[in-house]
């Protein structure tokens, strides 16, 4: 059995791989999936909007062998699994992120009571978090297009800022962060070739990672968003005919029979 790795499968969470119930955790058959396909060459990660933090945790309650061999979280930091199965940041890459973040922050925080002013005056909050690291709201899905008109109208004076978000929430972040550009870090650090990833999302914040200039065998679940379907058909690559965790291994069984064992 070929235990190297030479490929990989990128994984968003929320929606793609995640379970809530009895606690929020990797979907186990997803789980057993990664392990068999260990076997023959494949590593994993994890690309969530979720902090480092709780990825390393969730990651952690995994049995050493079926660990991601990296966390890839907020679209800007990237953790790399130890020999002893622990996580540990890539440096200077992790450092020259948060400059960036706190070059645009000082930039644009001066004006977030305004936006949260005029955002809470307008919208049906349902919950919200702003603070030095974020800022971000989440509304019902119906409003989820005018809010986030709203807020690229707030930013459109600073090009390094970009809008991101997935079903539920909508954020702001530096222009430079985005999914694609952790992957394609990470794969440059590993040695992977673009032409061996296996890409699933769900979300808005997923399409970057989706597109075929990145990877030519990318996928969705499908309950994915209609932005992301379009993405993935449009670069040709496999909507599920499964929602969730289910659309994902879905995804990745038939791009593995592309790829070959």
């Amino acid at each position: 059995m070929n235990t190297s790795i030479d490929r990989l499968i990128a994984l968003d969470f929320d929606g793609t791989a995640a379970v809530y119930e009895p606690h929020l955790a990797m979907h186990p058959g997803l789980v057993d999936l990664l392990a068999q396909l260990r076997g023959v060459g494949y590593g994993w990660v994890l690309n969530s909007d979720r902090c480092s933090e709780t990825l390393v945790e969730i990651a952690g309650m995994l049995p050493q062998e079926s660990r991601p061999e990296a966390v890839l979280s907020a679209q800007r930091f990237i953790h790399l699994r130890t020999g002893s199965g622990a996580y540990e940041p890539l440096q200077p890459w992790n450092d020259s992120r948060m400059a960036l973040h706190r070059g645009l922050w000082k930039s644009i925080e001066p004006f977030f009571a305004q936006w949260q002013r005029d955002i809470e005056a307008d919208f049906t909050i349902r919950d919200r978090v702003v603070n030095d690291m974020v800022f971000a709201y989440m509304v019902p899905e119906d409003e989820n297009p005018a809010l986030r008109e709203r807020m690229r109208s707030c930013i459109r004076a600073w090009p390094a800022a970009q809008l991101s978000g997935n079903h539920e929430w909508s954020f702001i972040l530096h222009a430079d962060f985005s999914k694609a550009a952790l992957l394609e870090q990470y794969c440059g650090v590993s040695g992977i070739a673009r032409e061996k990833i296996i890409a699933v999302g769900d979300g808005f914040n997923d399409i970057t990672m989706l597109d075929a200039s990145l990877t030519p065998h990318a996928g969705c679940p499908a309950d994915a968003c209609p932005e992301v379907q379009a993405a993935v058909r449009a670069g040709g690559g496999y909507i599920a005919g499964g929602s969730g965790p289910e659309g994902t291994m879905e995804v990745i069984r038939f791009y593995h029979g592309m790829l070959g064992s």
